[in-house]
């Protein structure tokens, strides 16, 4: 910017000129397509309780962003920030004036803050680690265009049989995630009811998309559950693994899917996942990379 940045609070009103912004650093760094959904900006920059603020350039466009919310976990008072600087206005101290003014958690009456990225640069995992921020979680954003290409052919296991999600199976659907993520950090240890409705309660599951995989014995080995536009979850029993049974059951989600229509797929899988490259061979794509920060100590 030519003149000294002149920041001002952001109000629901200022949406359009987030979105703009958001849609330009989506073109610029990759990552998650939501980044620009208007009811995905308005939870981080009007949400209830929190704050936002930006800054202008002469010709009135909105070239940096940043808010803070508050967010209740267990009764602890904790704080989430988010920040978006143009790529043509970088270079300039407008991230680094951001994440100085983010990293306040009594801003909103915290006392801790975890900031949020849903597209990680080199540039910002700089000014992240020059200002003391330690990586807390990381997932790669990767992508089949179903309208371009057909899903490689892999036929499942001998003996196994793929059944849709219904009522009657969502237990045994249950029984097989468990399985498969209970060992993983930060698995949330919910009931069935609370994954069941995780799972279920959007407008966008797909029951037809999402299967379970039964073998000649009547065991459950492993799942897949789809949305519009994502697979959700894949997951195997540790015994189960090695046989080629998640892939099998990935591309048979996919081939539903575009059999129905659906012109793309995205996934997320955690950055220390060895399924990103199982992904990446049947032929997903990278968009990007969602990573949270906290301070050190």
């Amino acid at each position: 910017m030519d003149t000294e940045p002149n920041w001002r609070v952001l109000t629901a009103d200022d949406l359009p000129e987030v979105a703009a912004l958001a849609r330009r650093c989506l073109a610029g760094d990759g990552g998650l397509p939501l980044v620009a959904d208007p009811s995905f900006l308005a939870r981080r920059f009007a949400a209830d309780g929190g704050v936002a603020r930006g800054t202008f350039d002469p010709a009135g466009r909105l070239v940096a962003a940043g808010a803070i919310r508050p967010q209740d976990n267990n009764g602890v008072r904790r704080a989430v920030a988010t920040g978006l600087v143009d790529p043509a206005h970088r270079g300039q101290g407008l991230g680094g004036a951001l994440l100085d003014w983010m990293l306040d958690p009594a801003l909103v009456g915290a006392d801790r803050v975890t900031l949020e990225t849903e597209a990680l640069t080199d540039r910002s995992s700089a000014l992240f680690a020059a200002r003391g921020l330690r990586q807390t979680f990381a997932e790669d954003v990767l992508r089949f265009d179903l309208a371009g290409a057909e899903p490689p052919r892999i036929d499942l296991p001998a003996g196994l049989r793929v059944r849709p999600w219904s009522a009657e199976l969502a237990e045994r659907f249950f029984a097989v995630y468990h399985a498969a993520f209970a060992g993983r950090p930060g698995f949330p240890g919910w009931s069935v009811g609370q994954w069941v409705e995780w799972t279920t309660d959007d407008e966008d599951f797909r029951p037809q998309w999402s299967l379970l995989g039964t073998d000649e014995t009547g065991t459950d080995l492993g799942f897949v559950t789809a949305a519009v536009g994502w697979i959700v979850q894949v997951g195997v029993r540790p015994q189960a693994r090695g046989r080629g049974l998640g892939a099998a059951l990935v591309v048979e989600a996919l081939r539903r899917m575009r059999a129905d229509g659906s012109a793309e797929a995205l996934l997320d899988v955690n950055v220390d996942n060895p399924a990103v490259h199982l992904y990446r061979r049947l032929g997903f794509t990278d968009l990007g990379r969602r990573a949270r920060f906290e301070p050190a100590g």
